[in-house]
Parts: C-alpha cells; sequence; structure tokens
C-alpha cells in the first residue's frame, strides 16, 4: 500500500515528489535533531538515505507488552517528524518492527521506515509472530 501512495502522490503533486536527495539529508539531519530527547527509544546511528527511503533505526528502551504500546512509540516519533501529509503501515519483522511512512507537502515528500530494533523490540515481535502462527509460549 506504501508504494501505491508514493505512486499516487507523484501523480498528483509531481514525479520529483519524493526523490530530491538533499532534501532526504536535510529530513534525515533534522530527525536525528528532533528524536534526541524521546522517551522510550533512541537512534541507532545515523539515518540511513538508498534508493530515496530513509530509514530510522530505533532502540527500544523498554518492554513493548502489546500493540498499542509500539504503536505509540512509533507515533511519538512521528509526531515530531510528520508535515502536513502522512501516512504510516506497520511490518512485524524477524526482529524487528518497522513503520514504513510517507510524510510532506504537496512541494517536497520524504518516504522511508522507522525500525523498532533492540531486545525489547525483538522479543514484542517474536510474541506477535506466535500469536499469528499459533506458535508454542503463545496463550491466548
Amino acid at each position: 500500500m506504501h508504494d501505491a501512495i508514493v505512486e499516487t502522490m507523484r501523480r498528483r503533486f509531481g514525479d520529483e515528489w519524493g526523490r530530491d536527495f538533499d532534501a532526504s539529508v536535510r529530513f534525515s539531519a533534522d530527525a536525528e535533531q528532533l528524536l534526541r530527547d524521546l522517551d522510550g527509544a533512541h537512534l541507532i546511528g545515523d539515518a540511513e538515505i538508498e534508493d530515496g527511503e530513509i530509514t530510522l533505526r530505533m532502540w527500544v528502551d523498554q518492554p513493548l507488552p502489546d500493540l498499542m504500546s509500539a504503536d505509540q512509540l512509533a507515533y511519538d516519533i512521528f509526531a515530531r517528524l510528520s508535515e502536513e501529509l502522512f501516512y504510516s503501515e506497520r511490518h512485524f519483522e524477524r526482529k524487528t518492527v518497522r513503520y514504513r511512512f510517507l510524510t510532506g507537502t504537496p512541494r517536497s515528500g520524504y518516504s522511508g521506515s522507522v525500525v523498532l530494533a533492540g531486545p525489547h523490540a525483538a522479543d514484542f515481535a517474536d510474541r506477535f509472530h506466535r500469536r499469528l502462527t499459533g506458535g508454542l509460549g503463545y496463550q491466548a
């Protein structure tokens, strides 16, 4: 869905929407500053930019007991980063939770991911996978 929405934005606002590398570098630098004093997680290393996608890896500082707490942490991050337009979708990966996002204005846009990582995120992602697959260790 994320890719379809990016394509919709490009059709509506121009083919270069979300493709300005220099703007992505500035957005990433701003993100690093805005996330310095976030409670519950901290940035691991620098933001990565590859093929126009910005990746912010966040070390989760405390256990994530449920989906609502994981989403709340992600949206605490997005509250600092998002602009006029905003969309996000959650993906569970092997040891992380990835929130793909796009944000921006009609004139410029940014696309990427916030990745919740570290032992607490890995434990949460594992519990979620077990819940979906009915794996051992999950009690409803």
